[in-house]
Protein backbone atom coordinates (compact mmCIF):
# COMPACT_ATOMS: atom_id res chain seq x y z
CA UNK A 1 0.00 0.00 0.00
CA UNK A 2 3.06 2.45 0.71
CA UNK A 3 4.34 1.39 -2.04
CA UNK A 4 1.29 2.81 -4.54
CA UNK A 5 1.22 5.44 -2.54
CA UNK A 6 4.41 6.82 -3.21
CA UNK A 7 4.23 6.07 -6.79
CA UNK A 8 0.82 8.08 -7.19
CA UNK A 9 2.24 11.05 -5.42
CA UNK A 10 5.30 10.84 -7.52
CA UNK A 11 3.06 11.38 -10.32
CA UNK A 12 2.61 14.66 -9.20
CA UNK A 13 6.00 15.76 -7.81
CA UNK A 14 5.65 19.50 -8.38
CA UNK A 15 7.80 21.64 -10.69
CA UNK A 16 10.76 19.39 -10.52
CA UNK A 17 12.55 16.88 -8.45
CA UNK A 18 15.30 18.58 -6.37
CA UNK A 19 18.41 16.62 -5.58
CA UNK A 20 19.36 17.63 -2.13
CA UNK A 21 17.05 19.82 -0.34
CA UNK A 22 16.66 20.99 3.50
CA UNK A 23 14.52 22.35 6.00
CA UNK A 24 14.17 24.18 9.19
CA UNK A 25 10.53 25.30 11.13
CA UNK A 26 9.04 25.20 14.13
CA UNK A 27 5.64 24.27 14.43
CA UNK A 28 2.45 24.39 17.10
CA UNK A 29 -0.69 22.47 16.01
CA UNK A 30 -4.60 22.25 17.63
CA UNK A 31 -6.72 19.27 16.74
CA UNK A 32 -9.07 16.93 16.97
CA UNK A 33 -9.33 14.64 19.22
CA UNK A 34 -7.78 17.23 21.45
CA UNK A 35 -4.08 16.32 20.78
CA UNK A 36 -2.01 19.90 20.77
CA UNK A 37 1.59 19.40 19.20
CA UNK A 38 4.56 21.24 19.79
CA UNK A 39 8.10 21.13 17.55
CA UNK A 40 10.79 22.99 18.56
CA UNK A 41 13.31 23.75 16.27
CA UNK A 42 13.18 20.76 13.66
CA UNK A 43 16.09 20.47 11.12
CA UNK A 44 15.97 18.19 8.00
CA UNK A 45 18.57 17.64 5.13
CA UNK A 46 17.42 14.94 2.07
CA UNK A 47 18.81 13.93 -0.53
CA UNK A 48 16.16 13.10 -3.76
CA UNK A 49 13.07 11.14 -2.06
CA UNK A 50 14.79 10.97 1.37
CA UNK A 51 16.10 13.15 3.93
CA UNK A 52 16.81 12.50 7.99
CA UNK A 53 16.83 14.97 10.63
CA UNK A 54 16.03 16.07 14.33
CA UNK A 55 14.46 18.45 16.40
CA UNK A 56 15.58 20.32 19.40
CA UNK A 57 12.47 18.92 21.11
CA UNK A 58 8.93 17.94 20.47
CA UNK A 59 5.80 17.06 23.06
CA UNK A 60 2.45 15.56 22.14
CA UNK A 61 -0.41 16.33 24.32
CA UNK A 62 -3.62 14.53 24.15
CA UNK A 63 -6.16 16.22 26.86
CA UNK A 64 -9.12 13.20 26.84
CA UNK A 65 -6.98 11.09 28.61
CA UNK A 66 -4.53 14.25 30.43
CA UNK A 67 -1.57 12.18 28.65
CA UNK A 68 1.18 13.88 27.40
CA UNK A 69 4.31 12.81 25.69
CA UNK A 70 8.01 14.63 24.83
CA UNK A 71 11.17 14.12 23.77
CA UNK A 72 14.54 15.93 23.21
CA UNK A 73 16.13 15.30 19.86
CA UNK A 74 13.43 12.88 18.84
CA UNK A 75 14.71 11.68 15.07
CA UNK A 76 12.71 11.53 11.66
CA UNK A 77 12.58 10.25 8.55
CA UNK A 78 10.95 12.03 5.31
CA UNK A 79 9.80 11.09 2.02
CA UNK A 80 8.86 14.28 0.17
CA UNK A 81 5.54 13.09 -2.05
CA UNK A 82 4.96 16.83 -3.50
CA UNK A 83 7.28 19.83 -3.63
CA UNK A 84 6.63 22.67 -5.32
CA UNK A 85 9.36 25.88 -5.60
CA UNK A 86 8.95 29.13 -5.66
CA UNK A 87 11.57 31.49 -6.48
CA UNK A 88 12.83 34.99 -5.55
CA UNK A 89 14.97 36.99 -7.11
CA UNK A 90 17.83 35.06 -5.62
CA UNK A 91 16.75 32.15 -3.80
CA UNK A 92 14.43 29.61 -4.43
CA UNK A 93 12.17 27.78 -1.46
CA UNK A 94 9.29 24.96 -1.34
CA UNK A 95 5.61 27.15 -0.68
CA UNK A 96 3.79 23.86 -1.17
CA UNK A 97 4.81 20.47 0.16
CA UNK A 98 3.27 16.89 0.93
CA UNK A 99 5.33 14.73 3.44
CA UNK A 100 5.50 11.50 4.52
CA UNK A 101 7.54 11.08 8.11
CA UNK A 102 8.36 8.26 10.54
CA UNK A 103 9.33 9.90 13.57
CA UNK A 104 9.88 8.85 16.99
CA UNK A 105 12.94 8.91 20.05
CA UNK A 106 13.59 5.99 22.14
CA UNK A 107 14.37 8.01 25.16
CA UNK A 108 10.48 10.04 25.16
CA UNK A 109 9.16 10.63 28.56
CA UNK A 110 5.66 10.74 30.30
CA UNK A 111 5.19 14.01 31.55
CA UNK A 112 2.27 16.13 34.18
CA UNK A 113 1.24 19.18 32.58
CA UNK A 114 -1.28 21.41 31.22
CA UNK A 115 0.40 22.14 27.89
CA UNK A 116 3.06 20.76 25.67
CA UNK A 117 5.47 23.61 26.86
CA UNK A 118 5.30 22.05 30.71
CA UNK A 119 7.46 18.81 29.03
CA UNK A 120 10.66 21.97 28.35
CA UNK A 121 9.47 24.25 32.07
CA UNK A 122 8.62 21.66 34.57
CA UNK A 123 10.43 18.61 35.09
CA UNK A 124 7.66 16.37 36.27
CA UNK A 125 8.53 13.35 33.69
CA UNK A 126 6.62 10.62 34.84
CA UNK A 127 8.17 7.44 32.80
CA UNK A 128 10.24 6.62 30.14
CA UNK A 129 7.71 6.53 27.46
CA UNK A 130 9.79 5.47 24.07
CA UNK A 131 7.30 6.04 20.71
CA UNK A 132 6.88 5.94 17.28
CA UNK A 133 5.01 8.00 14.86
CA UNK A 134 3.80 7.63 11.25
CA UNK A 135 1.90 11.07 9.66
CA UNK A 136 1.74 12.38 6.72
CA UNK A 137 1.24 16.60 6.63
CA UNK A 138 0.57 19.15 3.97
CA UNK A 139 2.08 22.53 4.14
CA UNK A 140 1.09 25.78 2.77
CA UNK A 141 3.90 28.84 3.51
CA UNK A 142 1.87 32.01 1.39
CA UNK A 143 4.49 34.12 2.97
CA UNK A 144 8.59 33.42 3.02
CA UNK A 145 8.86 31.92 6.25
CA UNK A 146 5.26 31.24 7.21
CA UNK A 147 2.59 29.13 6.83
CA UNK A 148 0.11 26.39 7.60
CA UNK A 149 0.19 22.96 8.33
CA UNK A 150 -2.21 19.57 8.49
CA UNK A 151 -1.40 16.52 9.70
CA UNK A 152 -2.91 13.24 9.89
CA UNK A 153 -0.60 10.38 12.00
CA UNK A 154 -0.54 7.87 14.34
CA UNK A 155 1.29 7.22 17.83
CA UNK A 156 2.50 3.86 19.03
CA UNK A 157 3.70 4.74 23.19
CA UNK A 158 5.54 2.15 24.71
CA UNK A 159 4.16 1.58 28.43
CA UNK A 160 0.90 3.70 27.12
CA UNK A 161 -1.60 4.98 25.17
CA UNK A 162 -1.74 4.51 21.25
CA UNK A 163 -3.09 7.47 19.71
CA UNK A 164 -4.41 8.72 16.53
CA UNK A 165 -4.61 13.09 15.92
CA UNK A 166 -5.36 15.42 13.12
CA UNK A 167 -4.13 19.15 13.94
CA UNK A 168 -3.99 22.38 12.02
CA UNK A 169 -0.55 24.18 12.95
CA UNK A 170 1.00 27.47 12.74
CA UNK A 171 4.32 27.11 11.19
CA UNK A 172 7.36 29.21 10.91
CA UNK A 173 10.78 28.39 9.00
CA UNK A 174 11.69 27.50 5.50
CA UNK A 175 12.65 24.77 3.32
CA UNK A 176 14.23 24.23 -0.24
CA UNK A 177 17.14 23.38 -2.48
CA UNK A 178 20.22 22.97 -0.35
CA UNK A 179 22.18 24.29 -3.40
CA UNK A 180 22.02 28.06 -4.82
CA UNK A 181 23.36 25.97 -8.05
CA UNK A 182 20.39 24.45 -8.97
CA UNK A 183 17.79 27.22 -8.27
CA UNK A 184 18.75 28.48 -11.65
CA UNK A 185 18.64 27.07 -15.08
CA UNK A 186 21.43 24.56 -15.68
CA UNK A 187 22.21 24.15 -19.37
CA UNK A 188 23.66 20.99 -20.98
CA UNK A 189 24.33 19.51 -24.42
CA UNK A 190 23.18 15.52 -24.49
CA UNK A 191 24.76 15.04 -27.96
CA UNK A 192 25.94 16.54 -31.10
CA UNK A 193 26.30 15.07 -34.23
CA UNK A 194 26.56 15.64 -38.16
CA UNK A 195 23.73 15.38 -40.03
CA UNK A 196 24.10 16.12 -44.49
CA UNK A 197 20.74 14.11 -45.10
CA UNK A 198 18.53 16.95 -45.53
CA UNK A 199 20.49 19.11 -47.72
CA UNK A 200 23.30 16.90 -48.71
CA UNK A 201 23.94 13.40 -50.44
CA UNK A 202 23.15 11.05 -46.78
CA UNK A 203 26.45 9.34 -47.19
CA UNK A 204 27.82 11.11 -43.31
CA UNK A 205 30.67 12.93 -44.85
CA UNK A 206 30.63 16.34 -45.59
CA UNK A 207 31.65 17.04 -49.28
CA UNK A 208 32.95 20.18 -51.51
CA UNK A 209 30.26 22.79 -51.55
CA UNK A 210 28.00 20.52 -49.65
CA UNK A 211 25.47 22.07 -46.84
CA UNK A 212 24.95 19.57 -43.41
CA UNK A 213 24.04 20.56 -40.46
CA UNK A 214 24.68 20.35 -36.64
CA UNK A 215 22.07 18.64 -34.51
CA UNK A 216 22.53 19.81 -30.79
CA UNK A 217 20.80 18.38 -27.93
CA UNK A 218 20.28 20.48 -25.31
CA UNK A 219 18.55 20.05 -22.30
CA UNK A 220 18.01 22.68 -18.79
CA UNK A 221 18.67 20.25 -15.85
CA UNK A 222 18.31 23.21 -13.77
CA UNK A 223 14.92 24.29 -11.67
CA UNK A 224 14.23 27.46 -13.35
CA UNK A 225 13.29 28.24 -16.83
CA UNK A 226 16.21 29.50 -19.07
CA UNK A 227 16.24 33.33 -21.27
CA UNK A 228 17.06 32.66 -24.88
CA UNK A 229 20.12 30.50 -25.84
CA UNK A 230 22.63 31.68 -28.10
CA UNK A 231 24.58 28.69 -29.19
CA UNK A 232 27.71 28.74 -31.40
CA UNK A 233 30.70 26.59 -33.30
CA UNK A 234 33.93 26.88 -34.00
CA UNK A 235 36.44 24.87 -35.72
CA UNK A 236 39.25 24.10 -33.28
CA UNK A 237 41.69 24.82 -35.28
CA UNK A 238 41.17 28.16 -36.27
CA UNK A 239 43.88 27.40 -39.67
CA UNK A 240 40.73 25.71 -40.98
CA UNK A 241 38.39 28.61 -40.50
CA UNK A 242 38.96 29.24 -44.88
CA UNK A 243 37.59 25.64 -45.28
CA UNK A 244 34.14 25.67 -43.11
CA UNK A 245 31.11 28.26 -42.88
CA UNK A 246 29.80 27.21 -39.34
CA UNK A 247 26.48 29.59 -38.74
CA UNK A 248 25.84 30.44 -34.89
CA UNK A 249 21.67 29.91 -33.64
CA UNK A 250 19.23 31.41 -30.85
CA UNK A 251 16.36 29.37 -29.74
CA UNK A 252 13.81 30.27 -27.41
CA UNK A 253 13.72 29.89 -23.74
CA UNK A 254 13.78 26.26 -22.65
CA UNK A 255 11.47 25.04 -19.06
CA UNK A 256 13.42 23.43 -16.52
CA UNK A 257 13.90 19.73 -16.62
CA UNK A 258 13.01 19.96 -20.44
CA UNK A 259 15.14 19.51 -23.65
CA UNK A 260 14.78 20.73 -27.41
CA UNK A 261 16.95 19.70 -30.33
CA UNK A 262 18.58 22.93 -32.30
CA UNK A 263 20.48 23.11 -35.87
CA UNK A 264 23.47 24.59 -36.88
CA UNK A 265 23.83 25.23 -40.23
CA UNK A 266 27.47 23.86 -41.75
CA UNK A 267 28.23 24.96 -45.34
CA UNK A 268 31.53 23.36 -47.00
CA UNK A 269 33.82 25.78 -49.18
CA UNK A 270 35.18 24.50 -52.79
CA UNK A 271 37.69 22.25 -51.34
CA UNK A 272 38.69 20.31 -48.31
CA UNK A 273 41.29 19.49 -46.30
CA UNK A 274 42.01 15.62 -46.10
CA UNK A 275 41.32 15.58 -42.49
CA UNK A 276 38.03 15.53 -40.52
CA UNK A 277 36.93 19.05 -38.71
CA UNK A 278 37.04 19.42 -35.18
CA UNK A 279 34.32 21.26 -34.03
CA UNK A 280 33.58 23.17 -30.33
CA UNK A 281 30.04 23.45 -29.64
CA UNK A 282 29.23 25.82 -27.02
CA UNK A 283 26.18 28.78 -25.79
CA UNK A 284 24.96 30.92 -23.26
CA UNK A 285 21.70 32.16 -22.63
CA UNK A 286 20.72 35.86 -22.23
CA UNK A 287 21.92 36.04 -18.73
CA UNK A 288 24.91 34.72 -18.96
CA UNK A 289 24.16 30.94 -18.04
CA UNK A 290 26.87 29.06 -20.11
CA UNK A 291 26.44 25.74 -21.60
CA UNK A 292 29.33 24.01 -21.44
CA UNK A 293 30.91 22.74 -24.96
CA UNK A 294 30.92 19.57 -26.74
CA UNK A 295 32.81 18.46 -29.21
CA UNK A 296 32.78 16.19 -32.79
CA UNK A 297 34.81 15.84 -35.76
CA UNK A 298 33.27 16.07 -39.15
CA UNK A 299 34.32 13.41 -41.47
CA UNK A 300 35.25 14.38 -45.04
CA UNK A 301 35.14 12.94 -48.09
CA UNK A 302 38.77 13.58 -49.06
CA UNK A 303 39.75 11.15 -46.39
Amino acid sequence: MLKLLLLFFTAFWGDVQVRTWGAINVSYGLGLPVSNRLNLVEFGLGYSHIGLGLSIAESYGFRANEQFIGSVLPLHLTVPLYQKIKFGRTEAYFDEEILLKLRGSPWGQRFKGTGNIDYLTENDWEAKAPYIGLEISARWIPARIAGLQATFGSLLVADAANHVYVNLAVTTGTSGPVSKHEIGPRLEIAGVVFDDAESGNSNGKLEPGEEGRLLVLLVNRGLQDSDSIALFAILRDAKLADYLNLKDVTIPSLQANHSIEASLPVIAGSRLPALPLRIRVWGKDARGNLVPPAYLEIPTATL
